[in-house]
């Protein structure tokens, strides 16, 4: 087993929206996932500047995995809210923050001598089955708006294998309440059968009966 501690504090964040901790919670529950052999690529939604990223495919590459990373992310920033993430305690997100390129991401990554990902640009909104790999042993979401965690499931569905593990960023936070909601809609609507849910700091960590 790879020390997933000593992993995550060997390397620099390239970003401040996650933390080191975060990080290391997300890599324990791939590291779980590759240790069991659940089939199929491991996928990101909503993947910024690539801080998580470069450390999924450092995992991968120090598990000596044949699994492919894919990434997709709009390029353009938070996009418009809906009326469930509307907050009582000031609006500290915009459209168009948080804006990246794909450039800068696939810099990232040769910097770091990682295998190129395969990379999707597009909203979430308009990106269909045949954009996403036929089959998924793990997902991060981290769409930060409720339309974009809904679209997110939506895509990854009917894709996950048996096992399969998905974690969403910014569960508990107060900020983006839209998570949350789209998260808990989804346990109670969705046809998969889930085997684990829990909360890891600001993470909602939810896997997939075997």
């Amino acid at each position: 087993m790879i020390d997933i501690a000593k992993l995550v504090a060997k390397y620099s964040l390239v970003s401040d929206q996650v933390s080191k901790q975060e990080i290391t919670i997300v890599l324990s529950q791939l590291q779980q996932v590759l240790s069991s052999g659940v089939v199929g690529d491991v996928v990101e939604l909503g993947c910024y500047k690539g801080t998580t990223s470069l450390f999924l495919a450092r995992l991968l590459k120090e598990c000596l995995s044949n699994k492919k990373l894919w990434l997709y992310d709009s390029f353009q920033g938070l996009p418009e809210k809906s009326p469930k993430d509307d907050v009582q305690l000031g609006d500290s997100f915009q459209v168009g923050e948080l804006a990246a390129t794909k450039a800068e991401v696939l810099r990232n990554f040769a910097h770091a001598n990682l295998p190129r990902p395969i990379i999707k640009k597009g909203w979430f909104s308009d990106l269909t089955d045949a954009d996403l790999p036929p089959e998924i042993c793990f997902a991060y979401l981290d769409g930060d708006y409720y339309d974009s965690i809904v679209d997110s499931f939506r895509l990854c569905q009917n894709k996950l294998t048996p096992g399969a593990v998905v974690v969403v960023d910014d569960y508990t936070n107060p900020q983006l309440p839209g998570v949350a909601i789209a998260v808990d809609e989804w346990r109670r609507c969705n046809s998969v059968k889930i085997s684990r849910f829990e909360i890891r700091d600001s993470l909602a960590v939810i896997q997939l009966v075997v």
